[in-house]
C-alpha cells in the first residue's frame, strides 16, 4: 500500500529561503528589501536568477510580500507575513 506525499506547507523550499532572509533583513535594516539584493543573496545560495523571481511573484500571489511603494524605477518588497 503507497501513501501519497502531501506537503503541509503551501510554499517551497526555496520560497521559504527568499522568506527567511526577508525576515533577517526586516531584523537588521529598516528599508524595503530591493529585489537585486534577493537576487544576489540566493544566487550566493545557489539558485537561479528566473527560479527567484519566479518565486518571488509566488509569494506576491499567496500574500506573504508586497511590493513596497517608492519613487525609484526599482523594486523593492515588504514582508507581510511569515512562515
Amino acid at each position: 500500500m503507497s501513501t501519497a506525499y502531501t506537503n503541509l506547507y503551501e510554499i517551497n523550499r526555496q520560497q521559504q529561503l527568499i522568506i527567511k532572509y526577508m525576515k533577517y533583513w526586516c531584523a537588521t535594516e529598516t528599508i524595503p528589501v530591493p529585489q537585486k539584493t534577493v537576487i544576489e543573496e540566493m544566487i550566493r545560495k545557489g539558485k537561479k536568477k528566473s527560479a527567484v523571481v519566479h518565486s518571488l511573484n509566488g509569494l506576491l500571489r499567496l500574500g506573504y510580500i508586497r511590493r513596497a511603494e517608492g519613487t525609484s524605477n526599482k523594486t523593492s518588497y515588504v514582508l507581510l507575513r511569515t512562515i
